[in-house]
């Protein structure tokens, strides 16, 4: 213990790293920054590995890791690129929800868009591929149901324009007035 410097208070550990006490103590409690000893009255005291090991938890907190990753790293049982690369592709998922949710607000803006205007275009940017094909097959079987076209033709009905999976509010718009043309019965 000598050769990692003196024991601190919590309250000397709260003063150099900036955190609150409470913070600190519930860390410890959780069994995240077990003190390095204990005084005779029952409070915790802190050394240097225990102040690095405070600054570790800081840190991997500041990622997003929640006290279970955080606690399963400090025991080895996992490494920090594994849990990083499980919460990079967790983090990769929220971006890419939020820019669809900004291009379906700048379509919102743009159009004007009322009420149902606004969940018709929140509803298709949420549509699956595989629900967008669906809409325009129905459109396609609809009007030319019955024909027979040639393969260069059957290719091209049945190369329907895709939504990408992080689509700028153009391509929203445009999908709004594709869903707008193919419901449309005097379209049709």
């Amino acid at each position: 213990m000598e050769d990692d410097g003196p024991l601190l208070s919590i309250g000397e550990v709260a003063r150099r790293t900036g955190l609150p006490v409470r913070t600190i103590r519930f860390w410890s409690d959780a069994g995240v920054l077990p003190p390095a000893a204990w005084t005779g009255g029952g409070r915790r005291l802190y050394d240097a590995a225990c102040v690095a090991r405070l600054e570790l938890v800081v840190t991997l907190r500041e990622l997003g890791l929640g006290l279970v990753d955080v606690r399963r790293v400090l025991d080895g049982q996992v490494s920090v690129a594994e849990v990083a690369a499980v919460h990079l592709e967790a983090l990769d998922a929220q971006i890419s929800a939020l820019r669809l949710h900004r291009a379906v607000l700048t379509a919102v803006v743009r159009r004007a868009a009322d009420k149902e205007e606004m969940t018709l275009v929140n509803k298709l940017a949420r549509m699956s591929a595989a629900e967008r094909r669906q809409m325009i097959g129905d459109f396609l079987a609809d009007v030319f149901g019955g024909l027979v076209p040639s393969p260069a033709r059957a290719a091209r009905w049945n190369a329907a324009p895709n939504l990408p999976d992080d689509p700028s509010p153009e391509q929203v718009d445009a999908w709004v007035e594709i869903a707008e043309l193919v419901s449309d019965p005097g379209f049709r």
